[in-house]
């Protein structure tokens, strides 16, 4: 036996310790969301098919959405643009394709300068809420269906896009999180809050999960997958507030991408376009040359007292309204980032405002040294 497989296998596996382990972290699972439901507020006097409340702007937009506002131009290039896995320094670090024996379709992986920017990104916009005055939480990932239910998406049905978690393992009822905005939802749940705290404003990093598919062919890449970086901005208020904070959160949309020399549009978006929760939407698209298109790369929802009424978030027997808002989407920003400001050699030139965060500089001088994917046998992993 080598040194390496002898250092690997020194430490023995006892397997009944790690079974009871597992048992143990299941049993607590189950505890907590027994617990979860019985501190649940009840719905049972209230009709389960919610009537879609809108803001009555709405009535009067025709098609998806309404054009707000306009910022910046398209950029001009010497040269024909390309999309992002296509420029000849950056491709090198992005993995998109072959991973299904690695982690499944609509995966990747931001390897070395990818990966920097994407973490210069989130301390970017971090430093910025904070001084804002949000409020930093880490939020869990695992979260009960109920709560994700409340918050106004479906974890039932042949087209919802919620990961649910394999009962065999984990017991009933548990999914992965598709943003950080249900579990600081569920952080507020029954709780009443002193009116000179109000607005509250948190933010959160956290990972998405999202079971969404598409045959479009620009949204290949990362664009659109099954799970990703973002830092959401998050609120409660006053019911006379909300509007404003939703505008306020829009605000901030703005100022965190302008600095990027971005070409964006605000968009107010149509009935048919809102989910359930939501009683008013903004969406803000950026330019993407190398894809010759607009892409999503931020939204905001005003969702009034939906939310509040399902898990008791009150001040003094109001129920408050929430809203949220999208703060940085990395592989999104990040495919606008790289082919707005891309190089005719294949490269891309940071904007200022991201080198304090970023962690080295001349980020794409040479390739990269990541080792190669070695395509492995189709397996699946059974317990």
């Amino acid at each position: 036996m080598s040194y390496l497989s002898r250092k690997m296998y020194s430490k023995k596996v006892d397997f009944n310790k790690q079974f009871i382990k597992f048992y143990s972290w299941q049993n607590n699972l189950s505890t907590t969301l027994k617990t979860f439901k019985k501190t649940m507020p009840s719905l049972e006097n209230k009709s389960e098919d919610i009537s879609k409340k809108t803001h009555p702007c709405l009535e009067h937009i025709q098609g998806d959405f309404k054009i707000i506002k306009s910022y910046g131009q398209k950029p001009v290039f010497k040269f024909k643009p390309l999309s992002l896995n296509m420029l000849a320094k950056v491709k090198h670090c992005l993995k998109t394709e072959n991973l299904s024996n690695y982690c499944g379709d609509r995966s990747y992986y931001f390897i070395g300068p990818l990966a920097k920017i994407e973490h210069a990104l989130v301390q970017y916009t971090l430093a910025k809420l904070i001084k804002k005055g949000f409020n930093l939480v880490s939020v869990p990932d695992i979260l009960p269906d109920e709560l994700i239910e409340r918050c106004g998406m479906d974890t039932a049905g042949e087209r919802n896009q919620v990961y649910t978690i394999d009962k065999n393992y984990y017991g009933n009822k548990w999914c992965l999180s598709g943003t950080s905005e249900m579990a600081l939802a569920g952080s507020l749940m029954n709780k009443n809050l002193s009116k000179d705290k109000l607005p509250l404003k948190l933010c959160s990093v956290s990972r998405c999960y999202r079971a969404e598919v598409s045959s479009i062919a620009e949204e290949k890449g990362i664009f659109r997958v099954h799970q990703f970086t973002k830092v959401e901005m998050f609120g409660a208020c006053l019911p006379e507030e909300s509007e404003n904070m939703a505008l306020y959160f829009r605000n901030i949309q703005e100022d965190l991408l302008q600095p990027f020399n971005l070409h964006y549009r605000v968009l107010d978006m149509a009935k048919h376009e809102l989910g359930t929760q939501a009683y008013r939407k903004y969406d803000i698209e950026a330019w993407m040359p190398g894809c010759n298109k607009y892409g999503e790369i931020s939204s905001c929802s005003d969702c009034r007292n939906y939310q509040s009424e399902r898990l008791g978030i009150q001040s003094d027997g109001i129920l408050l309204h929430t809203v949220n808002g999208t703060a940085c989407a990395v592989p999104r920003l990040i495919i606008a980032l790289a082919e707005t400001h891309q190089t005719a050699d294949g490269s891309l030139t940071l904007p200022e405002e991201l080198n304090d965060y970023v962690i080295s500089q001349n980020l794409f001088k040479s390739g990269s040294t990541f080792p190669k994917f070695t395509p492995v046998k189709a397996h699946r992993y059974k317990m």
